[in-house]
């Protein structure tokens, strides 16, 4: 027998229609005199999956099959369900174009995709308390499944909540947002009731820059901020992190954006007013001054919020895949 090879498989390149313009035809008329069209990606990877298993048949020394150089497969395995190349929903074999990758973060069992990014546009991160890992994996499955077979208008919505079910008890929130582990863009699936108390609240501008900067001093005086206000809290899973010590990166911009506010003549003759309006026992007055500012500083903590929550930012160094 001679040594054995790896078949190397992908989705075929998209075809476009033959063109006409050397007739001096319109594309129309091009299209219905041909009868092709271009096949999109699903409709290539089923045509690519079932000849490369033809081709694993006619070959018996395959050693593996490569899908888009990332997913290896055994050659029994590919046999065994290409067959079902152009099965329906939930039948695909989707297990040969893509990986789930089961992870920890603290006593919670997780998983990720890898490969199903090239069908949906992004990939699956799945992380739901008080799972077993055989659950978690079949779930990821069929998440998976159903959105390699779904138009993208039918795709999870970014903010949907899902109820309790036979085997989650509790809700679950839908988020689009950056990977945990740099796989790009992720559909998010997370317990959004911290019923495992993993959640803990951190600060979004700490007390080192609220009881120091110049203009949060100024607007504390006047009862526009507070420190220990909701609004100035986010809850963070330490799990997700390597520890709980802030980014100086992170608490640097903090206090660049502050500064910003009030380098202008605007906020100096707001700062002068506001000064006399407290020395005259004109708390109103001086609050009524500083109102944009706190506006400001409250569309700040808005925003950080939402791009930690996307993970745009990082309060903390994220921590690495940890496997169960």
């Amino acid at each position: 027998m001679g040594a054995g090879f790896l078949a190397v498989a992908g989705s075929f390149p998209r075809r476009s229609t033959p063109s006409c313009a050397p007739r001096g035809r319109a594309d129309g008329l091009c299209r219905r005199q041909y009868g092709t069209k271009a096949l999109d990606f699903a409709e290539n990877t089923y045509l690519t999956t079932a000849f490369v298993g033809a081709v694993v048949a006619a070959l018996p020394n395959v050693v593996a099959v490569i899908w888009d150089g990332k997913i290896g497969r055994s050659p029994e395995m590919w046999l065994e369900q290409s067959s079902r190349a152009f099965e329906a929903y939930p039948d695909q074999p989707f297990g040969l174009w893509m990986d789930i990758v089961p992870f920890r973060s603290g006593k919670t069992l997780g998983a990720y995709t890898l490969g199903l990014s090239a069908f949906a546009g992004r990939e699956i991160e799945f992380e739901v308390d008080g799972l077993d890992e055989r659950t978690v994996t079949g779930r990821v499955a069929q998440l998976s499944a159903f959105l390699i077979a779904a138009d993208p208008d039918a795709s999870f919505k970014n903010g949907e909540v899902f109820k309790p079910d036979s085997e989650i008890d509790h809700r679950v929130a839908v988020l689009h947002r950056k990977s945990r582990f740099n796989l790009g863009p992720v559909i998010s699936f997370s317990s959004l009731d911290d019923r495992s108390g993993r959640i803990r609240t951190y600060p979004i501008i700490p007390p080192s820059i609220a009881g120091n900067h110049p203009l949060l001093i100024m607007l504390a005086k006047v009862g526009h901020f507070d420190p220990a206000h909701p609004r100035n809290k986010i809850g963070l899973k330490p799990d997700h992190y390597v520890s709980e010590v802030r980014l100086e990166s992170f608490d640097e911009g903090l206090a660049q954006a502050l500064s910003r506010m009030i380098a202008t003549d605007t906020y100096a003759e707001a700062d002068i007013n506001a000064r006399s309006a407290l020395a005259r026992g004109d708390m109103a007055t001086a609050k009524s001054i500083l109102q944009p500012w706190a506006d400001e500083v409250g569309q700040l903590q808005g925003a950080v919020m939402l791009a930690l929550m996307l993970r745009d930012l990082h309060m903390f160094a994220p921590a690495p895949h940890r496997s169960p």
